[in-house]
């Protein structure tokens, strides 16, 4: 697996923004685009702050999210985790009717309801938004 934290030899590519929070937080930096592509089969624990997961194996596959939970702090304390970014998990290769893909969400955490999901039709796509305040995710598409 391509490192997430590497940025310059890991593969994973991201791009950051300024963004304005207001003027009690002010201005911060953060991921406009983190794409980690899957081309091989495995587990793969999944960073805070990457939104774009393309996968491109014809095998099994598990994706493990990150916590969606905000800190018990205010924004003002850690203002990089009260930002709102959605997870877009995609099958460009068009094997998932083939393999299994699960994606898992983090401990106790749910993913509308559910502990785990799973994409099964090819080329499909499943955009997950964070619930900060509680933890784990609303599937949006």
């Amino acid at each position: 697996m391509s490192s997430q934290t590497d940025l310059d030899q890991g593969g994973t590519f991201r791009q950051l923004e300024r963004i304005y929070l207001g003027p009690s937080v002010g201005w911060i930096n953060v991921p406009q685009a983190a794409v980690l592509p899957i081309v091989a089969t495995g587990t793969y624990a999944i960073s805070r702050g990457t939104n774009l997961i393309t996968i491109n194996t014809n095998s099994n596959v598990t994706i493990n999210l990150p916590s969606s939970k905000a800190s018990a702090q205010t924004p003002q304390a850690i203002p990089g985790q009260w930002v709102l970014i959605p997870v877009t998990i995609i099958d460009i290769g068009g094997f998932a009717n083939a393999n299994t893909y699960n994606i898992n969400a983090n401990g106790a955490e749910l993913i509308d309801g559910f502990a785990q999901i799973r994409l099964n039709a090819s080329y499909g796509v499943y955009v997950l938004k964070p619930i900060l305040e509680t933890g784990g995710w609303n599937l949006t598409q």
